[in-house]
Protein backbone atom coordinates (compact mmCIF):
# COMPACT_ATOMS: atom_id res chain seq x y z
CA UNK A 1 0.00 0.00 0.00
CA UNK A 2 1.65 3.40 -0.85
CA UNK A 3 0.86 6.48 1.16
CA UNK A 4 1.30 10.04 0.09
CA UNK A 5 1.85 12.99 2.50
CA UNK A 6 0.83 16.43 1.55
CA UNK A 7 1.78 18.94 4.47
CA UNK A 8 0.23 22.42 3.57
CA UNK A 9 0.85 23.74 6.88
CA UNK A 10 4.17 25.89 8.36
CA UNK A 11 5.53 22.29 9.61
CA UNK A 12 4.91 19.19 10.52
CA UNK A 13 6.52 16.76 12.83
CA UNK A 14 8.15 13.19 12.37
CA UNK A 15 5.82 11.77 14.89
CA UNK A 16 2.53 12.79 13.32
CA UNK A 17 4.17 11.80 9.85
CA UNK A 18 5.06 7.89 11.17
CA UNK A 19 1.51 7.69 13.14
CA UNK A 20 -0.53 8.26 9.42
CA UNK A 21 1.91 6.52 7.96
CA UNK A 22 1.48 3.13 10.34
CA UNK A 23 -1.90 3.74 10.61
CA UNK A 24 -2.68 3.81 7.30
CA UNK A 25 -1.18 0.66 6.63
CA UNK A 26 -2.95 -1.46 9.51
CA UNK A 27 -6.31 -0.33 7.33
CA UNK A 28 -5.06 -2.82 4.63
CA UNK A 29 -5.51 -5.71 7.53
CA UNK A 30 -9.25 -4.41 7.53
CA UNK A 31 -9.68 -5.22 3.86
CA UNK A 32 -7.24 -5.91 1.72
CA UNK A 33 -8.14 -4.07 -1.54
CA UNK A 34 -6.76 -0.84 -0.46
CA UNK A 35 -4.09 0.65 -3.11
CA UNK A 36 -2.95 3.82 -2.23
CA UNK A 37 -3.98 6.34 0.76
CA UNK A 38 -3.35 10.14 0.44
CA UNK A 39 -3.44 12.50 3.38
CA UNK A 40 -3.34 16.09 3.21
CA UNK A 41 -2.52 18.23 6.05
CA UNK A 42 -3.67 22.00 6.09
CA UNK A 43 -4.39 24.93 8.41
CA UNK A 44 -7.44 27.00 8.73
CA UNK A 45 -7.28 30.61 10.04
CA UNK A 46 -10.15 32.19 11.66
CA UNK A 47 -10.48 35.91 12.01
CA UNK A 48 -10.09 35.50 15.78
CA UNK A 49 -6.36 34.72 15.16
CA UNK A 50 -6.73 30.86 15.76
CA UNK A 51 -5.72 28.43 13.92
CA UNK A 52 -7.41 24.70 13.36
CA UNK A 53 -5.62 21.83 11.73
CA UNK A 54 -7.90 20.18 8.37
CA UNK A 55 -6.99 16.29 8.35
CA UNK A 56 -8.32 15.15 5.10
CA UNK A 57 -7.49 11.43 3.74
CA UNK A 58 -8.44 10.21 0.02
CA UNK A 59 -8.58 5.90 0.26
CA UNK A 60 -8.41 4.44 -2.78
CA UNK A 61 -10.17 0.85 -3.06
CA UNK A 62 -8.30 -1.96 -5.75
CA UNK A 63 -11.76 -2.91 -8.06
CA UNK A 64 -13.31 -1.62 -11.07
CA UNK A 65 -16.45 0.29 -9.32
CA UNK A 66 -14.84 0.97 -6.07
CA UNK A 67 -15.68 4.60 -4.41
CA UNK A 68 -13.19 6.96 -3.01
CA UNK A 69 -13.49 6.59 0.33
CA UNK A 70 -13.06 10.53 2.19
CA UNK A 71 -12.82 11.43 5.46
CA UNK A 72 -12.24 15.31 6.31
CA UNK A 73 -11.76 16.58 10.23
CA UNK A 74 -10.62 19.62 12.12
CA UNK A 75 -8.89 19.64 15.06
CA UNK A 76 -6.90 21.53 17.39
CA UNK A 77 -3.54 20.17 16.56
CA UNK A 78 -2.31 17.64 13.78
CA UNK A 79 -2.50 14.79 15.76
CA UNK A 80 -6.17 15.28 17.08
CA UNK A 81 -7.45 15.54 13.37
CA UNK A 82 -5.24 12.69 11.98
CA UNK A 83 -7.03 10.56 15.07
CA UNK A 84 -10.74 12.10 14.02
CA UNK A 85 -10.27 11.16 10.00
CA UNK A 86 -8.52 7.73 10.57
CA UNK A 87 -11.82 6.56 12.97
CA UNK A 88 -13.83 8.21 9.98
CA UNK A 89 -12.06 6.46 7.53
CA UNK A 90 -11.60 3.09 9.11
CA UNK A 91 -15.86 2.75 9.78
CA UNK A 92 -15.97 3.84 6.23
CA UNK A 93 -13.66 0.83 5.30
CA UNK A 94 -15.67 -1.82 7.52
CA UNK A 95 -18.46 -0.76 6.46
CA UNK A 96 -17.66 -1.05 2.62
CA UNK A 97 -16.28 -4.89 3.68
CA UNK A 98 -19.31 -5.59 4.91
CA UNK A 99 -21.47 -4.14 1.88
CA UNK A 100 -19.13 -6.44 -0.13
CA UNK A 101 -19.24 -10.04 1.74
CA UNK A 102 -22.93 -10.04 1.85
CA UNK A 103 -23.03 -8.91 -1.49
CA UNK A 104 -21.44 -12.26 -2.46
CA UNK A 105 -22.63 -14.56 -0.07
CA UNK A 106 -25.61 -16.31 -0.35
CA UNK A 107 -28.71 -16.19 2.22
CA UNK A 108 -27.90 -18.26 4.84
CA UNK A 109 -30.39 -19.28 8.14
CA UNK A 110 -27.89 -16.93 10.00
CA UNK A 111 -28.67 -13.43 8.50
CA UNK A 112 -32.08 -14.05 6.95
CA UNK A 113 -34.29 -12.25 10.12
CA UNK A 114 -37.24 -14.92 11.49
CA UNK A 115 -40.98 -14.49 9.65
CA UNK A 116 -42.03 -12.11 12.64
CA UNK A 117 -38.79 -9.40 12.46
CA UNK A 118 -39.92 -9.31 9.25
CA UNK A 119 -42.95 -7.60 9.68
CA UNK A 120 -42.84 -3.15 9.91
CA UNK A 121 -43.71 -1.82 13.50
CA UNK A 122 -46.50 0.65 12.97
CA UNK A 123 -45.12 4.35 12.71
CA UNK A 124 -46.55 6.88 14.85
CA UNK A 125 -48.24 9.95 12.74
CA UNK A 126 -45.47 12.30 14.41
CA UNK A 127 -42.22 12.92 12.42
CA UNK A 128 -39.13 11.57 14.13
CA UNK A 129 -36.74 14.56 15.90
CA UNK A 130 -33.59 14.78 14.97
CA UNK A 131 -30.94 17.26 17.18
CA UNK A 132 -27.85 18.67 15.03
CA UNK A 133 -24.79 19.96 16.51
CA UNK A 134 -24.37 22.78 14.67
CA UNK A 135 -20.72 24.47 13.96
CA UNK A 136 -20.12 27.71 12.67
CA UNK A 137 -18.15 27.69 9.28
CA UNK A 138 -17.79 29.55 5.18
CA UNK A 139 -19.46 28.88 2.63
CA UNK A 140 -16.11 27.62 1.54
CA UNK A 141 -16.14 25.52 4.39
CA UNK A 142 -19.33 24.12 3.66
CA UNK A 143 -19.28 23.31 0.47
CA UNK A 144 -15.66 21.08 0.65
CA UNK A 145 -17.45 19.43 3.53
CA UNK A 146 -20.50 18.27 1.58
CA UNK A 147 -18.41 17.54 -1.35
CA UNK A 148 -16.26 15.31 0.93
CA UNK A 149 -19.31 13.46 2.27
CA UNK A 150 -21.58 11.67 -0.13
CA UNK A 151 -25.23 13.67 1.88
CA UNK A 152 -27.52 15.61 0.01
CA UNK A 153 -27.33 18.48 2.05
CA UNK A 154 -25.57 19.82 4.95
CA UNK A 155 -27.12 22.36 7.90
CA UNK A 156 -24.52 24.87 9.18
CA UNK A 157 -24.20 28.06 10.73
CA UNK A 158 -22.68 31.16 8.95
CA UNK A 159 -19.20 31.95 10.29
CA UNK A 160 -20.00 35.49 9.53
CA UNK A 161 -23.88 36.23 10.13
CA UNK A 162 -24.67 33.26 12.76
CA UNK A 163 -27.65 32.39 10.95
CA UNK A 164 -29.02 28.14 9.98
CA UNK A 165 -28.12 28.08 6.47
CA UNK A 166 -28.55 24.84 4.46
CA UNK A 167 -26.66 23.76 1.30
CA UNK A 168 -27.76 21.01 -0.83
CA UNK A 169 -26.82 19.23 -3.63
CA UNK A 170 -28.90 19.34 -6.88
CA UNK A 171 -29.52 16.31 -9.26
CA UNK A 172 -26.93 18.07 -11.82
CA UNK A 173 -24.30 18.47 -9.20
CA UNK A 174 -24.60 21.78 -8.57
CA UNK A 175 -24.96 23.42 -5.34
CA UNK A 176 -27.84 25.79 -4.18
CA UNK A 177 -27.84 27.20 -0.63
CA UNK A 178 -31.20 28.01 1.51
CA UNK A 179 -31.43 31.01 3.68
CA UNK A 180 -33.81 30.22 6.02
CA UNK A 181 -36.22 33.74 6.68
CA UNK A 182 -38.64 33.38 9.71
CA UNK A 183 -41.86 35.40 8.34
Amino acid sequence: MKVVLHDRTDGLGQEVRDTAQRKLIRLERHFGKVVDAEVEFSELRKRSGLSTTVCRISLHLDGRRTPVLQAREMGADPQSALDLALDKIDRQVVAFKEKVVHRKHATSPVRVPEESALEAPARSPEPERLRLKLRPMSVSDAVDELQADSQPFLVYLDEDSGEIQIMVKRADGSLAVIEPVVT
